[in-house]
Order: structure tokens, then C-alpha cells, then sequence
């Protein structure tokens, strides 16, 4: 089980359960409390940053300090893809925990998009005070409300600490529109087995070839892991999906990710499947080389990408953009091609792929009329 470097803990949640209850499961580990939770007021409290100098040191020290933060104003929101020639509907959120995890997954995006202001893992406390801001949110809504707790942060990593799915599950659990969304890579499921969710928590897993997840994803449960664990979530009765997000092709990487679909299928049966490649914020891909940790094979597969669409203004932007930087249009269609057949030998689940162009979703065989994502509840 993980344990912080160093807890931050805003003093207006001092006594606060989750706070008590870090404390008691983080003995031997420095406790410092700030007046606020402003970036700079955090990293200013942390012996640990205080000793990193590059962007890159300052995201992987970050990865070792746990902020326990008030519930804010913004801890439910709406996130509205702002560029609409990718197929990325608008969704819920809800911030349990933001600004990534202590994974250390090389493409994560929320290295650059979050840590280089935020070089701090946030948790959020006064679970009664979200619970009144998601139902205000569900009596405007007569539909059915899923909330995605794993846009910012895996939803399960700090389950050990924070105990909040023990808290949300049960209480997503006894409302009549409200739906919980949970997307992890971790296996500590063993204390939401028990809990009356009655089918309004949704868990994904994002599962990736055991390669791939060994060269890449470090600090992450493998694939067994990964897969047992969404067996028994399964088996728990929750809705359990998937995502192979980003397929990576690295050499023989055919043959790797059908055995990937062939592991995951052979001992889970997903009601749906996202797949995705490796893509980058402009941002990101043109500070790839001070944020890469794994050496040269990274970048030399990325090495040449493009942004998937011509330059467009885009509202909010203050220049033409072209969206994420990834392979090829036909590059990409091969690679879901390949994993969509892999999957059509074992499953009829719902297939999508994440913010990708409607035509590639087209070339792929899939129907881009709806977005289907795992993470979209109908």
C-alpha cells in the first residue's frame, strides 16, 4: 500500500474524518498544515519540492506529496471538450482527488496540464458538502447523471487512504438519477466488494499489454493484477468496462495487444471497450524530451507526429489549433482495426474510441453518430 513522502493538510479540514483518518495510516510520515490550498502555498509548505529544480523533478517529486483540500467550489463541474472535431461528448465531474496519482505513467497528461502548477496530488475532504453539491446537480437534471471521478486522478489509487469509494458508492448507491464513474489501473478493490451499490457504480479498468505497461506505466499493477481485480468487481456485481488506451506499437505489437484482448476477455465480460493511441496536447508534445523518463524508445516512436487536424480557431484559444499531436490518420485506423477484430472474436461489447476524428471512427467500422465511451452512461 502507497504512503506519501509528506501530508498537506488545509487546516479548515484538520479534524475532518478523511484527515483523521490519513493521520492514523501515514505514521512516520512528516504532517504540515497550510491557511489554503493555493498552489503556492502548498508547494511552498513541502520540504520535498523544495529540493527539485527541472519541470520533470518537480512532477516526480509531486508524485510523493498528498494535499487534503476543503470541498471547493469546482469539486463537481461540467468538462466540455472545446475543440468539436473530436468526438468527445460533455460529461460530469467529480474531483475526489485531482492532479494525477503517484503512477508514473510516461504519456500521462496531467504532467504538464496540471503539475507544472499544481506539484501535488490533491485529495478532497467534507464528503457531506460534495454530496449536497452532486444532488443539487441531479434535481436539475429528470435523466440519468453520471459523474466521471477518473478525469483528474485514478479513481481507486488512494482508496486506502481516503476510503472514499467505501463513502460515494453506497450513496450513489440509494439515489434515484445519480451515477458514480470510476476508471482505474489500481487493485485495491477488496472494500468495495461488499457495498449496496445497486448497479449505479460503473468501473473501468484501463488495461494496457503487459510489455507495454512494464516499460511505461511505472508504478502501476500489471495486467494479471489489473484483470483479477476487475474479476472481482465484476463478480461483485458492478458494471465493469475497459480501456486499452493508448495502444502503443512497439515492435510486434499485433501479436501483443491480441493477447492483451485475449487475457482481459478470457476473464471479464466488459459491457464496453474504449480504445485509444497515444496522443498529445501541443504543450506536452513539444516539451516531450524534459518529461519522457523511460529513455529513447518513446520519443523515437513519437518522433514526426502531426496535429490530427489543419489549423482551426477554436473558441477560447488564442491561436488556430490542430488538435492533439498523434500518428497518422491511417495509422491510427490500423491499430484499431486490428484490436476492434481482436475483440469481435471473443465479445459484441459496445466498441468506441476516445477523442478521435469522426472519420476514424468511420474508417474503423464503428458508427460516429453517438459517443459511446465508457465513460458516457447511456
Amino acid at each position: 500500500m502507497w504512503k506519501p513522502g509528506e501530508v498537506i493538510i488545509n487546516r479548515r479540514v484538520a479534524e475532518d474524518p478523511v484527515a483523521r483518518r490519513i493521520r492514523s495510516l501515514c505514521d512516520g510520515v512528516p504532517i504540515r498544515y497550510v491557511d489554503d490550498s493555493k498552489p503556492g502555498t502548498v508547494a511552498g509548505a513541502s520540504e520535498i519540492l523544495a529540493d527539485a529544480g527541472t519541470l520533470l523533478e518537480k512532477v516526480l517529486a509531486g508524485k510523493q506529496i498528498l494535499h487534503l483540500a476543503p470541498a471547493a467550489a469546482g469539486v463537481v463541474d461540467t468538462f466540455a471538450m472545446p475543440d468539436d472535431r473530436i468526438m468527445c461528448p460533455s460529461f460530469e465531474r467529480l474531483k475526489l482527488a485531482s492532479n494525477g496519482c503517484f503512477y508514473r505513467c510516461d504519456w500521462c497528461y496531467l504532467k504538464l496540464t496540471y503539475r507544472a502548477a499544481f506539484p501535488f496530488i490533491t485529495v478532497r475532504a467534507e464528503y457531506a458538502k460534495i454530496q449536497d453539491r452532486i444532488r443539487r446537480r441531479l434535481r436539475e437534471s429528470d435523466e440519468r447523471v453520471i459523474f466521471n471521478s477518473g478525469e483528474l486522478a485514478d479513481s481507486l489509487a488512494m482508496e486506502h487512504l481516503t476510503a472514499a469509494g467505501r463513502a460515494f458508492i453506497p450513496w450513489f448507491g440509494r439515489t434515484d438519477n445519480g451515477y458514480l464513474f470510476m476508471l482505474t489501473k489500481s487493485d485495491c478493490v477488496d472494500a468495495l466488494l461488499d457495498l449496496r451499490h445497486n448497479g449505479h457504480t460503473v468501473v473501468a479498468w484501463s488495461m494496457n499489454s503487459e510489455a507495454v505497461s512494464r516499460r511505461f506505466e511505472i508504478g502501476a499493477p500489471p495486467l494479471p493484477r489489473r484483470v483479477r481485480a476487475a474479476r472481482k468487481v465484476q463478480e461483485a456485481g458492478y458494471p465493469v468496462r475497459v480501456r486499452i488506451d493508448p495502444i502503443v506499437p512497439v515492435p510486434g505489437w499485433k501479436e501483443a495487444y491480441a493477447e492483451t484482448v485475449e487475457r482481459v476477455l478470457e476473464e471479464i465480460s466488459p459491457e464496453r471497450v474504449t480504445l485509444g493511441t497515444l496522443r498529445f496536447e501541443e504543450g506536452f508534445y513539444r516539451m516531450r524530451n524534459a518529461l519522457f523518463t523511460t529513455g529513447r524508445e518513446l520519443r523515437d516512436m513519437v518522433e514526426g507526429m502531426e496535429p490530427m487536424f489543419p489549423p482551426e480557431r477554436i473558441p477560447h484559444r488564442k491561436r488556430p489549433a490542430g488538435g492533439k499531436y498523434s500518428f497518422p490518420a491511417a495509422q491510427r485506423v490500423e491499430i484499431f482495426r486490428h484490436v476492434i477484430r481482436e475483440i469481435r472474436k471473443r465479445s459484441d461489447c459496445t466498441i468506441a474510441l476516445c477523442k478521435e476524428d469522426p472519420a476514424v471512427w468511420e474508417a474503423a467500422g464503428l458508427n460516429p453518430s453517438r459517443c459511446s465511451c465508457v465513460c458516457q452512461l447511456a
